[in-house]
């Protein structure tokens, strides 16, 4: 059925919303001669009925019908579908894309402000000792290097922890060359046979926080490589007294994989760019738990380490306490690198799917929140419903080389990465995949660490199961 409203009566029809309503949208090209306040109330009227998508506006007084034949349709014949099938879907999907442009726009500028600001570091410190934690287990290809970054740094006092729980882990001949051969920093082998709680890496922290020599501490995974400046300008940041913790962004280094690919693109077009949004929107709470670096004042200050035994996302929780004792938690714009360069796909996904559900339960509201950038799937979504005339294939391709430029930007001159250009054309790909895993993140709290699997309880805490 068609309604037909006259513009002299300009009140949107009452009907049910979820009654099914048939007729086509037809809005008149006469322009009306009312002026005024009945002008804009014709212009609601028109919007509102676009919304419903079933109503006829006429600018005179006389009620009618449209004809059948001559009901409207979206230009491109067949390929496009009456809006009367479509209801209120198109104007929801681009409602969602606008705000997923929104959001890569402000992501854009955010990370271009937030690096600039690497030009500048800050004059570096005299006489403060430096305490390195480097928990370890296992020996990859890349072990090597990543350890011999924290044995070359231009800073000194400087000492280094390695923590190992087991005596024959296949990491500790190379701990012992390490040490005979770089002299400058003080190397020493800490074993940590207690499980000190469900988290191996804080179970470690604790065991090794006892040698510890000196007040400014720096933790750092096993995969991370640093610059040979790294230390110099992590002290540099605790110049303020009123700092408790930095930490630092990052990047993937080679990817020789369809997993590890994936994985650099997640960190460079989603990831590092939800950080720098989050740094000039609502401030830093929280740390990245790649490289990190804290005083013990405030560590003492949020409790320790102990309380974080049993906690998945320790760095959030640590950088979350240091902010709730009064201390101020900071980014600092230096990029250090993950290696993980034969990451399989299956641990890709494993990966990421940990990751949402920890940050589900570590911020519920800004998680649902990040379900609008995903501005691809919002625009294929409009194709979907709306039969993808040519304006909607146009809007398709623009949010394609929206997240390609943000990709592009993120990777190369921000981060300073090594993707290969060709990897690039896996975004549509990781974009889809990463919708899939937000979704997916909502259907249970089971996740995979460490070749085991736990579920993570509404406080962000391991159980096993």
């Amino acid at each position: 059925m068609v309604i037909a409203v006259p513009a002299a009566a300009l009140k949107p029809p009452a009907l049910p919303l979820a009654a099914p309503l048939q007729g086509t949208l037809k809005i008149s090209r006469i322009r009306p001669k009312a002026r005024g306040a009945r002008l804009i109330r014709w212009g609601a009227a028109n919007f509102l009925c676009f919304l419903w998508g079933d109503v006829i506006i006429f600018p005179d007084k006389t009620p009618r019908r449209a004809a059948p034949d001559k009901a409207w349709k979206p230009k491109g014949g067949t390929a496009g579908r009456d809006l009367d099938t479509m209801g209120i879907l198109p104007f929801l999907f681009l409602l969602l894309l606008t705000g997923a442009w929104g959001y890569q726009l402000l992501a854009l500028v955010s990370l271009w402000r937030f690096f600039a600001a690497a030009a500048a570091p800050l004059p570096r410190p005299e006489g403060v000792g430096i305490t390195v934690f480097k928990p370890l287990k296992g020996l990859e290809a890349t072990t090597r290097e990543c350890l011999e970054s924290f044995l070359t740094q231009d800073w000194r006092p400087c000492q280094v922890l390695f923590g190992v729980r087991d005596q024959d882990d296949p990491v500790v001949p190379l701990l012992r060359e390490l040490q005979r051969t770089h002299a400058g920093p003080e190397i020493e082998i800490v074993f940590c046979p207690q499980l000190l709680g469900l988290n191996p890496k804080i179970s470690s922290l604790r065991q090794l926080e006892e040698r510890a020599r000196y007040d400014l501490l720096v933790i750092a995974d096993a995969d991370v490589k640093v610059g040979p400046d790294f230390l110099s300008r992590v002290a540099a940041a605790f110049k303020d007294p009123e700092v408790g913790l930095v930490s630092c962004p990052y990047r993937s280094g080679p990817a020789q994989t369809l997993g590890a690919q994936l994985e650099a693109l997640t960190i460079a077009a989603d990831f590092i760019p939800s950080v720098a949004t989050a740094h000039y929107v609502e401030g830093i709470r929280f740390a990245l738990g790649a490289a990190m670096a804290l005083t013990r004042r405030a560590l003492l200050a949020s409790g320790g380490f102990a309380p974080l035994a049993d906690y998945l996302a320790d760095d959030f929780q640590l950088g979350r306490r240091v902010a709730a004792a009064g201390l101020q938690v900071r980014l600092l714009p230096y990029v250090v690198e993950t290696q993980t360069p034969m990451m399989s796909f299956k641990d890709y996904l494993a990966h990421q799917l940990r990751w949402a559900r920890t940050y589900r339960v570590c911020r519920p509201k800004g998680y649902l929140a990040y379900g609008i950038t995903h501005a691809l799937v919002f625009s294929l979504a409009l194709g979907g419903v709306t039969g993808a005339p040519l304006w909607v294939l146009a809007l398709i391709l623009a949010t394609m080389a929206l997240r390609m430029t943000l990709a592009v930007c993120s990777e190369r001159f921000c981060l300073l990465g090594h993707l290969p250009g060709n990897s690039f054309w896996l975004l549509p790909l990781k974009d889809l995949l990463s919708f899939a895993l937000w979704a997916l993140s909502f259907l249970g709290s089971r996740v995979t660490w460490g070749h085991r699997s736990y579920l993570v309880n509404r406080e962000g805490k391991l159980l096993k199961i």
